[in-house]
């Protein structure tokens, strides 16, 4: 159940915890769970080539659409879901047994220009695995832009079927305030200006592209990001001014960033969602901080640094030689759900001026 507290009108924390409920967990395979939204999910993929920077980007972008006959997008291309299998020890072949709400190359519903969300992965993982967040937040009237950034990403398929895998970008011996110097410089000269560079396209998009043209409302972009993207999406929310609010799952500071003072101001709406053991240091939960009236703090009982992703549903059902878990299925089933709905409507409440009744009921006011 959901412990309520008072409206928060500067500062909250929250403490969620969640309940089990039947699920599907012991069938072969599984439906994603139903987008809460009232419209049909078409999606694409795009490559997007910055010459100036010799870099290709590999987007994928979810949609509001229309009922239609075209076929069900897969969970992920077989490359992908190989590379995935192999670093998790999943069973082969996993992402045909996972069934998703949205279609190939659908047409886009009525009612654009629809705001725009940028969705940043974490570190070693890819966009896929974000797509039961992606899914709700298109079917909810957003257009959902995710960017797969190598050598961030597991690994990076490309449709004429190169691919670039994950390097590690910090130095490995180093002690780690050197490591956290390097990933904090990773991020705001290569996530950053790939946030910055897919913003750009966009507009070009906008303006010139036969399918996307006038169907954005660039006026109106959110940013989400777990992880090391959320730490890209609180940087790109803090220095990039087309950005109106960030969304953090449990992204952390690294030693080094901001000349080690915490929290760092990203002046903007700004929801922070964490686990219990991110939030347990004196310090650690509040890491950044958005404008004054405008910044929540969630923490998630029982969730850990995966649980705001699609990883443990997918860990629950198909690690290899393991029987599947029923209870850890319906946990991480809840927690996703429970994610979706959080950024949701915050996204909802500072993109289109909607209220947020859940978040903004569950906190409480935490006065100094």
């Amino acid at each position: 159940m959901i412990n309520k507290s008072a409206f928060l009108p500067i500062l909250g924390l929250a403490f969620l915890t969640i309940s089990s409920q039947a699920s599907n967990a012991g069938q072969a395979g599984f439906d994603l769970p139903q987008p809460n939204g009232c419209k049909p999910v078409g999606t694409r993929t795009v490559v997007l080539r910055d010459s100036r920077r010799s870099r290709d980007l590999l987007v994928t972008i979810w949609y509001p659409s229309v009922q239609g006959a075209s076929a069900p997008a897969p969970y992920m291309d077989k490359k992908t879901a190989d590379a995935l299998a192999e670093e998790w020890k999943l069973q082969p072949d996993f992402q045909r047994l996972m069934r998703t709400h949205a279609r190939f190359l659908g047409p886009i519903a009525e009612g654009s220009p629809f705001p725009v969300v940028l969705l940043e992965h974490g570190s070693g993982v890819v966009p896929a695995l974000y797509t039961i967040l992606a899914e709700g937040l298109a079917s909810s009237g957003f257009i959902v832009v995710a960017t797969n950034h190598p050598p961030d990403s597991l690994i990076s398929v490309f449709p004429d079927g190169h691919e670039l895998k994950f390097t590690p970008y910090w130095p490995a011996e180093a002690d780690r305030r050197t490591q956290g110097v390097a990933i904090g410089k990773f991020a705001e000269e290569v996530l950053v200006a790939d946030v910055r560079f897919v913003l750009d396209q966009l507009h070009e998009m906008n303006s010139h592209d036969h399918f996307w043209h006038a169907h954005l409302d660039l006026s109106k972009v959110g940013i989400v990001g777990h992880s090391m993207g959320g730490t890209t999406a609180a940087l790109a929310t803090q220095k990039e001014r087309r950005i109106l609010a960030g969304v953090n799952l449990d992204g952390s500071t690294y030693p080094g960033m901001n000349g080690d003072i915490r929290p760092v101001p990203v002046h903007k709406p700004f929801l922070f969602l964490a686990t219990e053991e991110h939030a347990s240091g004196e310090d650690r939960a509040r890491e950044y901080i958005g404008s004054e009236s405008n910044t929540y703090y969630v923490v998630v009982a029982g969730a850990d640094h995966m649980s705001f992703t699609d990883a443990n549903l997918i860990s629950s059902r198909f690690t290899r030689d393991v029987k599947p878990e029923d209870s850890a299925f319906e946990r991480a089933l809840l927690t996703s759900i429970l994610t979706r709905s959080l950024v949701e409507e915050f996204l909802a409440k500072y993109l289109k001026a909607a209220t947020a009744p859940d978040l903004d009921l569950i906190v409480r006011i935490d006065k100094k």
